[in-house]
């Protein structure tokens, strides 16, 4: 089962976008993590990540959930924390980590959490086309245990919530109808998204050296579909690829060398470049997109080794 996903809100003021009427809308916390759905029973635990990937052995530190409950299929993200504040950029240092040993290590440095929003699954029954209402009370009266998951605040007020998360630096806010099905696998209207920094998945497609020094990565060049699937470049970014995330593309990127771009990347961004198969994807925030829908001013976050290729799209 892949997880339902939230449609992005298009509208611009205080609202952002997202759905006011807080009797037939809930609102929580858009954590900045790693969406697992989390299947507990006869004691064990298996983690699956957003394309279906099993991540189990990446999260050590979630197998405490195999002794929560007997049978219970949670939704939720996986969270890391610095300073007290979500943060994508720890987790990244852990997503791509899949030996026992490492991950152990991993786990020891970055613990993680899984907030949880939502319940598939109780005690053998499924709950998919149950409301989310049903379905969330179902959830509330499950009692965490531990540090391994807790349970995502839900909220009455869009406006209040969206303040709050902005001044915090929280990442933003998912609004869901109170009488959604869960749908699996789908983007759905009735649960709407709005981060406060715009982020975007994005597939590389070749890479800079750092001037002097052409055995280091000092720049991506980088390429988002299109609507109609073709991919188009998106720019390139320097700005926070440090040596732990080279380590991952140029392992991710074995093999895939190209003598041309993909894509049509303009000459002062392809001269001197290695190009790629768009095989690896990373994460990036920026400031907007050009007329000609390049990022403005992007910096690298991390790389998701939690997507595919083909998972990305443009938000």
């Amino acid at each position: 089962m892949l997880p339902m996903l939230a449609t992005p809100a298009a509208g611009r003021g205080p609202a952002c976008g997202v759905p006011t009427d807080g009797d037939q809308w809930a609102y929580e916390v858009k954590w900045d993590g790693v969406r697992v759905l989390a299947d507990v029973r006869e004691g064990r635990v298996v983690l699956r990540s957003r394309t279906g990937r099993d991540v189990s052995s990446t999260f050590p530190d979630l197998a405490a959930l195999a002794g929560t409950h007997a049978d219970v299929l949670l939704d939720g993200e996986v969270v890391a924390l610095r300073d007290g504040q979500p943060s994508f950029s720890a987790l990244a240092d852990r997503v791509h980590v899949t030996d026992p040993r490492a991950a152990a290590r991993a786990a020891e440095r970055t613990p993680v959490t899984l907030v949880t929003f939502d319940v598939l699954r109780l005690y053998g029954v499924g709950l998919l086309d149950r409301p989310w209402q049903e379905r969330r009370e179902s959830l509330d009266r499950l009692q965490p245990a531990g540090t391994a998951w807790q349970v995502s605040p839900v909220y009455a007020d869009a406006a209040a919530l969206l303040a709050a998360t902005r001044e915090q630096g929280l990442e933003g806010v998912v609004a869901k109808r109170r009488t959604s099905l869960y749908r699996p696998g789908r983007r759905s209207a009735d649960w709407v998204k709005h981060a406060h920094r715009d982020h975007q998945a994005c597939l590389v497609v070749g890479w800079r050296s750092v001037e002097g020094d052409p055995a280091r990565m000092g720049a991506l060049l980088l390429a988002v579909p299109g609507p109609g699937g073709e991919l188009r470049y998106a720019g390139r970014a320097g700005s926070g690829l440090d040596a732990a995330m080279e380590d991952e593309l140029r392992a991710a990127l074995a093999g895939h060398d190209l003598p041309a771009p993909v894509v049509d990347v303009p000459h002062p961004d392809a001269a001197g470049a290695t190009f790629t198969a768009p095989v690896a994807v990373v994460e990036v925030r920026h400031l907007g997109r050009t007329p000609a829908g390049r990022l403005r001013q992007p910096a690298l976050r991390g790389v998701r080794a939690d997507l595919a290729p083909s998972d990305v799209r443009e938000e």
